[in-house]
């Protein structure tokens, strides 16, 4: 009996543990240069679309990155789409609803490693749309389903203070000093 409390204890402060460890973890804003690659790269924070108690977290999750291009100066933006892992079904793509339109995002990129992750580029015209939007909704579509989840108003707010917290991080780093040789 005693062994079994035992277990039963050893479990709980384990996965207390994993839940915690699941929802600590963040990317907000992480400048990184990439001299090799010549572009720097900005990451946002992440808001997660729903939340279980679970120790699997809190995934599906979205955030914005930024690229831009040192030597032309070019920002290209992107919405980030990280699936759970227990998706098994291949990922289509992601869109945007701003108001009362859905925008198709064009797939750039699906990395595949310990989660699902699709990016998405934004294009220009999109950028002011998701500052002025009241109503965004974020659609997921794989071979089998479409899933549609619509941003309460504390979320969406969120959603549009990280990008413009992004594009102000990205715009304010100073060009790299390449040296080739």
């Amino acid at each position: 009996m005693e062994r079994i409390f035992s277990f039963t204890r050893i479990s709980f402060i384990f996965l207390t543990f994993l839940v915690f460890v699941s929802c600590s973890g963040t990317k907000a804003f992480v400048v990184t240069p990439e001299p090799t690659l010549e572009q720097q790269t900005a990451i946002s924070k992440e808001i997660c679309l729903r939340k279980f108690l679970l120790v699997f977290g809190k995934r599906p999750c979205v955030y914005f990155k930024a690229e831009r291009d040192n030597s032309t100066g070019l920002v290209q933006y992107y919405l980030l789409y990280e699936i759970g892992t227990f998706d098994v079904d291949l990922p289509i793509g992601v869109s945007l609803k701003l108001g009362d339109t859905w925008h198709n995002l064009k797939r750039t990129n699906t990395d595949y490693s310990d989660t699902i992750v699709i990016s998405s580029a934004i294009s220009a015209e999109l950028i002011p749309k998701v500052g002025e939007s009241q109503n965004i909704g974020i659609s997921y579509t794989n071979r089998k389903e479409t899933i549609n989840y619509y941003l309460s108003s504390g979320q969406t707010a969120s959603f549009q203070t990280n990008l413009s917290k992004l594009i102000r991080t990205i715009e304010s780093e100073p060009k790299l000093n390449i040296g080739k040789k």
